[in-house]
């Protein structure tokens, strides 16, 4: 039985074919355009998709804020899924302070000429959910679709 509170998830359709959409997400200097919400920026110092690799990202906000992002790719399909938590770090060692305990699917789908593409964060508690969206994860990882969008678009 799944637990709808601690999950969030978004849905959309991408005016980009999927192939495109892969290369952005599967793309190290692709994916550093578009992973945070502009104007942060998003610099990979660990990207390995594949199971068990390191996903280690540095973002900086325009006032000098920032914070880091490490966990590891747990599952990758390629062109389809895409599995990440931030509970481990590379070779499937425990995170030792994971930046917010979750575990994320992306996936990717043809819709005709576009791509549908899903992004659902799994959270280890109802209140874990809750100040994720209380954050902004809606908006945020809206936004970071549409720039998903964007990069797939230009390539």
């Amino acid at each position: 039985m799944t637990d709808n509170s601690l999950e969030l998830t978004i849905t959309r359709t991408l005016d980009a074919p999927r192939a495109l959409v892969w290369k952005a997400w599967s793309t190290k200097e692709h994916i550093e355009k578009w992973w945070c919400p502009k104007p942060w920026k998003a610099r990979f110092t660990g990207f390995e998709l594949a199971a068990g690799g390191a996903f280690d990202c540095d973002m900086s906000g325009p006032n000098g804020e920032g914070h880091t992002v490490s966990g590891s790719i747990l599952d990758v399909v390629p062109q389809s899924r895409i599995v990440f938590t931030d509970l481990l770090i590379s070779g499937w060692r425990p995170a030792p302070n994971p930046f917010m305990g979750v575990t994320a699917i992306f996936t990717m789908e043809d819709e005709g000429a576009r791509t549908r593409y899903v992004a659902r964060c799994f959270h280890i508690s109802a209140e874990d959910a809750k100040r994720h969206a209380e954050m902004g994860f809606y908006e945020g990882w809206e936004t970071v679709a549409t720039q998903l969008e964007e990069v797939a678009k230009s390539l």
